[in-house]
């Protein structure tokens, strides 16, 4: 018998590691300048993603081999109800303008992060347990609809748009991928776009970026400047860029390069050509994910894996969409490259699980 070790998706894993070691470099490219100017060193932020990265690392391997991803069915109630108070506890003390963050002693995180993972798995659980009446609206489909909807709310409520969006569309998948009725989802989604729409308008820099994504060229400069310098880094790198550590859109052209945009800064520095390994590296991940979907001998295990595998896939493609202006301007890392803390820790969190998936799926 093959040792646990052996069975886990060594592809899967090999090409996370990647990513996470390609955004070492890109985030040393991209702080460089800050760093020296803020901190007079220019590895400051270097050093702390650094530390973020092996944490992963070790979290990764964690939950890869020590935690048997079935027992998460038994706490995944209790899981829920910790995002919740979470959730709930970040409206009333959380830090920051947005209040995303919950502040514990010296630690900070963003709460959102950790929720997406939590969800997933509370919902995969409620998906096994009811999806023989899911053909059942009021009870079967309108529990898991309620589910994703109430965390899409209190999330949407810290000013997290992009979160609750992705949070919910992936929600939504995992319902439809179940065997609710097309006419369930349509109705219920169609019922709460009034409230989408206006939680939507609410918040004025909402609108304004979004008629500035659709008026780009008559839009004031200081609602595009971010999108404009963005895909400038874009179109300096040309085919095969102008090199490593050689972007001039981080020298403070470019706010938030080392998170949001941090994909203008490699496409400036390696290129279409490069751009294109980034986007085939981040396809190989989702194939292998859908894989051990594909193959994991229970209904829970594929809905985690499912789960995770299209939180981590469209999170790289709205953030790539946003800095190569196919999507309206908004704030999302690119998992395992962009700087910060709580992301990385978070999609380590699914990558170990869904490692721990493939090691029992039927070979």
């Amino acid at each position: 018998m093959k040792t646990s070790e052996q069975h886990i998706d060594r592809i899967l894993f090999t090409f996370v590691v990647l990513l996470m070691f390609i955004g070492l470099f890109v985030v040393f490219s991209s702080t460089i300048y800050i760093a020296g100017s803020k901190y007079n060193s220019g590895i400051y932020f270097l050093g702390k993603h650094f530390l973020r990265v092996l944490l992963g690392l070790a979290i990764i391997i964690f939950f890869a081999v020590f935690v048997d991803y079935s027992k998460l069915r038994e706490y995944a109630p209790h899981i829920f109800i910790i995002v919740l108070l979470l959730l709930i506890s970040v409206l009333i003390f959380g830090t920051g303008e947005a209040k995303r963050w919950l502040q514990v002693g010296p630690l900070g995180f963003q709460v959102s992060e950790f929720a997406k993972i939590g969800t997933i798995i509370f919902l995969s659980y409620l998906l096994e347990k009811n999806r023989d009446r899911i053909w059942d609206f009021k009870f079967g489909f309108l529990p898991l609809f309620g589910t994703v909807v109430l965390v899409f709310i209190l999330v949407l409520l810290q000013k997290s748009f992009t979160m609750a969006f992705l949070i919910f569309s992936v929600g939504i998948l995992l319902i439809f991928i179940a065997g609710a009725k097309f006419k369930h989802l349509a109705l219920s989604i169609s019922g709460g776009l009034p409230l989408l729409v206006f939680m939507f308008f609410i918040e004025p820099y909402r609108f304004q970026r979004l008629l500035a994504y659709i008026n780009f060229s008559e839009a004031p400069n200081d609602a595009k400047h971010q999108a404009l310098q963005a895909l400038i880094g874009l179109g300096t790198g040309g085919l095969f860029g102008i090199g490593p550590g050689h972007s001039r859109q981080r020298e403070f052209y470019l706010p938030l390069a080392y998170n949001d945009y941090i994909f203008s800064i490699f496409g400036e520095e390696y290129g279409f050509i490069g751009s294109l390994i980034l986007l085939f590296i981040f396809f190989v991940i989702f194939y292998r994910g859908i894989r051990i979907a594909r193959y994991v001998v229970d209904d829970f295990g594929r809905f985690l894996a499912v789960g995770i595998t299209f939180l981590i896939f469209l999170t790289a493609v709205v953030h790539i969409g946003v800095v190569s202006r196919l999507l309206p301007p908004t704030g999302i890392p690119l998992p395992f490259v962009s700087y910060g803390g709580s992301a990385m820790i978070a999609n380590c969190i699914g990558v170990g699980i869904l490692l721990n998936i493939s090691k029992q799926i039927k070979h």
